[in-house]
């Protein structure tokens, strides 16, 4: 059990949307991500296995640079976050089995050579042992979000296949992970509810993908989700064993992705997030984003005793700069109860900002036997691109 009397927040600034072009005066567009030369990005288990594990090696990266010049005492929490859509391959979702990986045989019907047909911990197994150090005991990682797709399998000449033919259902998961050896249960997994216009393609190029109008949802936007703590995963509301301020309150974390933070109720009934629909402040509110700002209406923060507010709302963005161009931003704001919060940062793709220092993401790394360029895995096709910065704000009062 620990109690934390500080906080310092971390956010990754990185661009997570997809690559656009002219070609021939149409516009296409695509996923950035490592390709094998199959035909149909969405379904190519080999090509989004090595997605997979380059993108954790820059996790990785990130983190160990961000944690050179954190805040070392074992009284301050650090939260590291990344934006929406950091992990989604080229296809623009990850099949869903590679999300958990598997602990015998891979599925027949991946049809994955030898290296993978194993055991093998997936995209989630691979994160959680990134943070299953001692050095990271203090820590809590929100590692943006990632995206799956279930298709059914088919029959084909005695074996099974996966079907691309219907529409895969998407799944947008962000798993909150607390580090240190001994805290590989203490996670939660939470879902975005809404798709928004923006989050698949809305144009086709010669590349089977993923795009806007070809996808389900996990729910549709009728349902109501429960937001309640107590809930195994998929919720809005959430606490992490043993991390308590530093009065020994256990502490209210409450996360919406992008849209959730902006809409919630059946068929985006309200025009707030999900927390406020619930009826509930939190002490650390996350909104991990690809094209939201913090919305003054959605943000629902815990008053505390003491003359300094120590309740925040923390969003990470990986497709705007605060100015409209695309990039990426964060914001940081404090306060409690009926107090107007107070901006305490808003600073876009690594750019200086009093109270805030910035490491810079390696460009390249070696996977394996391969040489990965950050720009092979987020591009936008217009000059922005790679694996960005992080920006690690002082230590806060708790």
């Amino acid at each position: 059990m620990s109690n934390y009397n500080k906080v310092q927040f971390m956010s990754w600034e990185l661009h997570t949307g997809p690559f656009s072009a002219f070609v021939g005066g149409r516009k296409i567009g695509w996923y950035a991500g490592l390709l094998d030369p199959s035909p149909d990005k969405r379904t190519d288990a080999l090509g989004q296995c090595r997605d997979i594990e380059a993108r954790l090696a820059f996790v990785a990266d990130a983190i160990a640079r961000a944690e050179v010049v954190s805040d070392q005492r074992a009284t301050t929490l650090k939260v590291f976050m990344a934006p929406e859509f950091l992990l989604r391959g080229a296809g623009g979702a990850y099949l869903h089995d590679l999300i958990e990986g598997w602990g015998g045989q891979a599925p027949l019907e991946l049809r994955l050579p030898e290296k993978y047909a194993g055991p093998w911990p997936g995209l989630f197994g691979g994160l959680r042992a990134l943070a299953a150090q001692a050095h990271f005991e203090d820590w809590l990682f929100v590692f943006g979000t990632a995206i799956s797709a279930s298709f059914p399998a088919r029959s084909q000449q005695g074996s099974y296949v996966l079907d691309p033919a219907r529409p895969g259902e998407i799944y947008n998961l962000a798993l909150v992970q607390q580090g240190g050896v001994a805290h590989g249960a203490d996670s939660y997994v939470a879902s975005k509810h809404y798709i928004s216009g923006i989050d698949f393609l809305q144009w086709r190029g010669n590349i089977a993908q993923h795009s806007a109008g070809t996808v389900l949802p996990l729910d549709p936007e009728s349902v109501v989700p429960a937001d309640a703590l107590g809930l195994d995963q998929g919720g809005a509301l959430f606490r992490i064993n043993g991390v308590n301020d530093g009065t020994g309150a256990p502490i209210d974390f409450g996360i919406e992705i992008c849209l959730d933070h902006a809409r919630s109720g059946g068929n985006r009934a309200n025009r707030y997030g999900r927390i406020r629909t619930a009826g509930q402040s939190v002490r650390i509110q996350l909104v991990p984003s690809g094209g939201m700002r913090l919305e003054p209406e959605s943000v629902r923060l815990q008053a505390v005793p003491g003359s300094v507010p120590a309740s925040y709302a923390f969003n990470c963005d990986g497709l705007g700069n605060l100015n409209g161009k695309y990039g990426s931003h964060t914001q940081l704001w404090c306060g409690g109860g009926a107090a107007t919060p107070r901006r305490l940062v808003e600073a876009s793709a690594g750019a200086p900002h009093d109270g805030t220092e910035v490491v810079v993401v390696a460009s390249e790394l070696k996977v394996g036997a391969e040489q990965v360029h950050a720009d092979m895995l987020w591009n936008n096709g217009n000059g922005v691109a790679g694996a960005g910065k992080v920006r690690i704000v002082g230590a806060l009062d708790l």
